[in-house]
């Protein structure tokens, strides 16, 4: 994403700690990765997700993950356990994003998605956004079949 030529920027540097900013050199600024890449993070139903670009041999890909928590002990209930690993195996399904679990026993959401050869920041976005509303189903039954815990860390 380019911004508009600002002045002041045109005469000094950005910050060295800064590397997702760089001044081109019409004096525009340019915001994200060097290498065009760009990475960002949100919250949606509860759960705090990341995405980034990233070229592939097929082409540029987004891709996206958020730690949805550990897989309910039998002792939290049979019945939890078992609707909680349905619901994951029933994202399975899904063409570009699933629930899974890692060895560590924790749930995440994972899913990636095409991008058009001359992509734009705004393309990125909009494949984010249909990751995540081809998974919301499941993650909204996830989300009413996990057992209320206060927040944890992984």
């Amino acid at each position: 994403m380019i911004l508009k030529t600002l002045p002041l920027l045109a005469l000094q540097a950005v910050p060295p700690e800064e590397p997702r900013l760089h001044i081109n050199p019409d004096g525009s600024l340019q915001v994200g990765r060097a290498d065009g890449q760009i990475e960002f993070a949100f919250h949606y139903l509860g759960f705090p997700f990341e995405a980034n670009t990233r070229p592939t041999a097929s082409g540029q890909m987004v891709q996206l993950s958020a730690e949805i928590g550990p897989v309910p002990f039998s002792a939290e209930g049979i019945g939890v356990r078992r609707a909680v690993l349905a619901i994951i195996d029933a994202s399975q399904l899904m063409p570009e994003a699933r629930l899974v679990i890692s060895r560590h026993r924790w749930i995440y959401c994972i899913g990636k998605g095409a991008l058009p050869p001359d992509w734009q920041p705004r393309h990125a976005i909009a494949a984010t956004a249909r990751l995540v509303l081809e998974v919301r189903p499941y993650l909204i039954m996830l989300s009413e079949a996990l057992p209320n815990r206060a927040p944890w860390k992984h």
